[in-house]
């Protein structure tokens, strides 16, 4: 077999060899051209529709960030909310605290203006404040309060008898009074004890 031979540098195609056609392997600048632009035919197919995805992520992301603020101002609500409730609530249970102490100061024969003196945050330690606060007084607690019972309403029932409408008012204008003696005069009128 015989080695092709090589033509020296700068000789023209045509005079290489006979048989090859001359443009083998060679692309027009035309052929060129339609090849990318064939290419970029594709590609810009391929990502046609990126302006429309674009702007439905943008919308999208715009509607979480509405709903978020939509989020954001329930919680805010919400947190208010349960602070005001939370103010209700402990005002509710002052109030409660206090009508225990009221209760408690009322049983043991001392007077309402002590209120302040009682501590405690239950029913419990009301009750023993009031007691000390009581023997530091030395007040003793009602004949009611101390188990008399029906015996002691029935006393104070027997006292309003023949009590007339206006010495009643009067009587009734101390709280303290009216507090300890309110069972007997609610007896003491339905039996028409009081003129």
């Amino acid at each position: 077999m015989t080695e092709p031979t090589i033509p020296p540098a700068g000789t023209p195609p045509a005079e290489q060899g006979g048989n090859e056609p001359q443009n083998e392997g060679k692309l027009t600048q035309a052929e060129v051209d339609a090849i990318v632009a064939d290419r970029l035919a594709r590609e810009r197919k391929k990502y046609a529709d990126y302006s429309d995805l674009k702007k439905a992520s943008e919308e999208l992301a715009e509607l979480k960030k509405s709903q978020m603020t939509e989020v954001e101002k329930l919680k805010a609500e919400l947190a208010e909310k349960d602070a005001l409730l939370q103010s209700k609530d402990q005002e509710l249970s002052g109030l409660k605290l206090e009508r225990v102490k009221a209760a408690k100061l009322a049983e043991a024969g001392v007077s309402a203006e002590w209120i302040d003196s009682v501590s405690g945050s239950t029913e419990e330690e009301v009750a023993a404040s009031v007691t000390k606060l009581a023997a530091r007084l030395k007040v003793e607690p009602p004949k009611a309060a101390q188990g008399a019972g029906q015996t002691g309403i029935q006393n104070q029932s027997n006292s309003l008898s023949g009590m007339t409408r206006a010495e009643l008012a009067e009587k009734s204008k101390d709280i303290e009074w009216y507090r300890k003696n309110q069972d007997a005069v609610m007896k003491a009128l339905e039996r028409g004890e009081i003129k």
